[in-house]
């Protein structure tokens, strides 16, 4: 920990930190890339008496090399904050680093090797693994990884991970990223172990109508539109072309060959109407027009769905 002449550490508190990381678009104000470090702009560290979020930024790596080494000025840095590149393009990336073997995938307690489509809804692949280009190239995840109410969070294409700033917050810490929906509130916590593993510690995610939550040390969570539910607090799948595969009223696992290992998994179904509706009309916070979507989150109008019982 260093201390300026001020008495100062270099340690930023988490409101702090946050608050610079919503300004600058979850990036590097200069380039765009979200493996950063905070950088004290004006004053700098050494004569700063306070950690003041509007003088800070984010700097990845190579542009704060830069502009230690003067090839990058700190006038063009300050230009660049007050119109961050992430907020112009609307996102900030990264690379993952999953050497030249076979990944390995863990979703909470789902653990997958040499599987092509990890989770597929209505034939869509939300998280595949791709063969190398070439030799020498790396194996490539794709994946697209939404938040509660169905709005993307995350997009993995080809190892780049890339993020929207309408996000509340995204965290980079070291192998580590963290997405809040609000303060307390985590939406998806994505981790790599190099070579070549990727973790999802923790998601909370519904996509078309499905919901998908995991921690890595509980229970991964399938609810499907019919309202089939899945709970699993350990399986492997190798070697499959499919892990789940989703669909109007189906829920597969392991298809297309290879082995699937339970540890522990129960199978029930739940109302297809999760939510109960309250006696009391008051307590609606709002109305819902019956062409919307249904707040049950099962994908449908609510006029056909939960509507259709009141």
């Amino acid at each position: 920990m260093r201390v300026n002449k001020y008495e100062l550490t270099d340690t930023i508190a988490s409101p702090v930190k946050r608050e610079v990381r919503q300004r600058c678009g979850f990036g590097c104000v200069n380039c765009g890339n979200a493996v950063y470090q905070y950088e004290h702009l004006e004053p700098t560290f050494a004569e700063a008496k306070e950690h003041n979020p509007d003088h800070i930024v984010l700097l990845c790596g190579g542009c704060h090399d830069r502009v230690s080494r003067k090839i990058l000025s700190k006038e063009t840095i300050k230009v660049r904050s007050q119109n961050p590149i992430c907020k112009q393009k609307g996102f900030s990336f990264g690379p993952f680093d999953l050497g030249l073997v076979e990944p390995t995938v863990k979703i909470g307690t789902l653990t997958c090797k040499n599987v092509a489509s990890l989770i597929q809804i209505d034939g869509e692949s939300i998280f595949s693994i791709k063969k190398p280009e070439c030799e020498g190239a790396p194996f490539r995840i794709n994946a697209y990884l939404a938040d509660r109410d169905g709005a993307e969070v995350l997009k993995i294409t080809d190892n780049e991970w890339v993020t929207s700033t309408s996000n509340w917050d995204v965290e980079v810490v070291g192998p580590k990223i963290t997405i809040r929906k609000a303060l307390g509130d985590i939406t998806l916590v994505l981790r790599t172990e190099v070579p070549h593993s990727l973790i999802v510690e923790r998601l909370e995610m519904v996509h078309r109508g499905v919901k998908i939550s995991c921690r890595e040390s509980s229970n991964l969570e399938v609810i499907t539109r019919s309202g089939q539910v899945l709970k699993s607090t350990s399986m492997n799948i190798t070697g499959c072309k499919v892990g789940f595969d989703i669909s109007n009223n189906s829920l597969a696992i392991g298809v297309g060959g290879g082995s699937v290992y339970i540890g522990n998994m129960t199978i029930g179904q739940q109302p297809t109407c999760p939510i109960p509706f309250p006696s009391n009309p008051k307590v609606i916070s709002r109305k819902v027009g019956r062409n919307e979507s249904c707040p049950c989150q099962s994908g449908k109008k609510y006029k056909k769905c939960c509507g259709s019982l009141c």
